[in-house]
This record gives structure tokens, sequence and C-alpha cells, in this order.
């Protein structure tokens, strides 16, 4: 019976490879998160121009999945709140689904950056007939969404983030937007 042996460099290349596919899984997987802020408003125009209260309570939940430790995608629901105005007001939320990439900083620290399409929802709720003749009107527009931000590592499975995200809507025969700053938790499986 012939034996076959491994030369020491295939042997060394293939254990340099079962650690770094161990170190890749570890940082790949899905991951669950939450945040809360304020968001702001520039949908004046939807309210007839009168002066408006344009920044509200806002947040979002979402999960993900992490291919590389520096790249992932995340979907979820973001509720960006609603301004008022004397005319009525003006609800804002919507599902969204954004490539995230991370770069990491060192001592547990990452700057994130995000890019995305948001499915946005306007409705529009009026005190009376100022604008069309309608009290109510409710539509979905799919735009863009953009976001930056940092991250903090507690350990390797959850997180802190602080963002800023751009939310643009294509809806009520309008694109306005809102932004929106938020502090929130990721936890990864």
């Amino acid at each position: 019976m012939k034996r076959t042996t491994l030369s020491p460099t295939l042997t060394a290349l293939t254990g340099a490879a079962l650690l770094s596919f161990a170190a890749a899984s570890h940082a790949e997987g899905l991951s669950i998160g939450a945040s809360i802020g304020d968001a702001r408003h520039n949908g004046d125009s939807l309210l007839g121009g009168y002066p408006a209260d344009r920044s509200h309570f806002g947040g979002k939940l979402y999960g993900g999945y992490s291919f590389t430790p520096n790249f992932s995608l995340e979907a979820g629901y973001a509720d960006l709140g609603r301004i008022k105005s004397d005319a009525g007001r003006l609800r804002a939320s919507g599902w969204f689904l954004d490539a995230v990439g991370t770069l990491p900083l060192g001592n547990d620290f990452s700057l994130l950056g995000r890019v995305g399409v948001f499915d946005g929802k306007l409705r529009r709720d009026l005190n009376g007939s100022q604008l069309d003749g309608s009290v109510s009107a409710s539509e979905r527009g799919t735009s863009y969404k953009l976001g930056a931000g940092m991250q903090y590592d507690f350990n390797k499975n959850t997180a802190l983030r602080a963002e800023w995200e751009h939310y643009r809507f294509d809806a009520l025969d309008s694109t306005p937007h809102a932004d929106q700053l938020s502090v929130g938790v990721n936890y990864k499986f």
C-alpha cells in the first residue's frame, strides 16, 4: 500500500485557509437592531406652506446579514414621525434595504456608510380642504436613502451605533426628505 504525505507548504496553506475561514465565519452572520432619534423634515409644501413643527421623534427596526467583516445588507422599517402645522399633519414611514460598509478604526470603533432603496409612505391629514379639496391622502413611492455613522463594539455580539440617515420620499406629487439622527443597538448572532 502506497502512502501519500502532504508537503509542509501544503499543510501550512491548508491550516491558514481553515483559520481564515474560522475568522471570517465569526464576522459573517445575522444581526438585528433598533434605534431611536430625532427626525427633521422639509415637507412644509405638502401642508400648504404653513409654518410647521418639522422635528419629531423617530426610529427604526432592522435585520441584516454580514457577508464579510466590511460588508452587510440591512432591511427594516423606519418611522420618521410627523410634521404638524395649522393646516394639518403629515406622517412619514417606510421600508428600506441598505448596503452597509464598515471601516474598522481600532479600539472597537468603526465607521459606517450606507446607501439603499427606500419605499416611503406619506399620509397627509388636513384640518379642512385648504389645499386641494381632499381632507386625507396617502401614497407610497420608492426613492433612495443614504447614511453615515459610528459603531462601538462592546463585545463580539453587541454594538452601540450613532447614525445620520437621509430618507427621500417620492409621493403625493413631491419629493420631500427627512434626516434622522439616531442612537441604537445592534446585536449579531
